[in-house]
């Protein structure tokens, strides 16, 4: 009798252990494809983070210089178009003078 019950007890150990071991292999097989794709969506997801952190700099750039055109066109643009009508007649004028000097100290010597 005794001899039975070790027996089954001997058995009962070894059945146990490779009930253990088959799950813990099947968990395994049935998470490997899970484990080996995980390093791609890491991947993926940083990748998806920075295109999207790239177009809301983008998005932000675009908003400013939407903002700062419509200040310079109309306090700018202005001035630009009442500067040469003033300083055109004027502006040449001096500008030739500049040049007739520049020629007259190039050429020959006074003396």
């Amino acid at each position: 009798m005794r001899h039975i019950r070790n027996f089954f007890h001997n058995i009962n150990d070894i059945v146990l252990a490779i009930i253990i071991v088959v799950v813990a292999a099947g968990i395994i097989y049935w998470r490997m494809q899970i484990i080996l794709d995980y390093p791609k969506q890491l991947a993926n997801e940083k990748a998806a983070a920075e295109q999207q952190e790239d177009s809301a700099a983008e998005q932000v750039a675009a908003d400013q210089q939407a903002e700062a055109a419509p200040a310079e066109n109309s306090g700018e643009g202005e001035q630009a178009e009442a500067a040469p009508a003033e300083g055109s007649a004027e502006g040449d004028q001096p500008a030739a003078a500049e040049g007739d000097q520049a020629a007259e100290s190039a050429g020959a010597p006074e003396g």
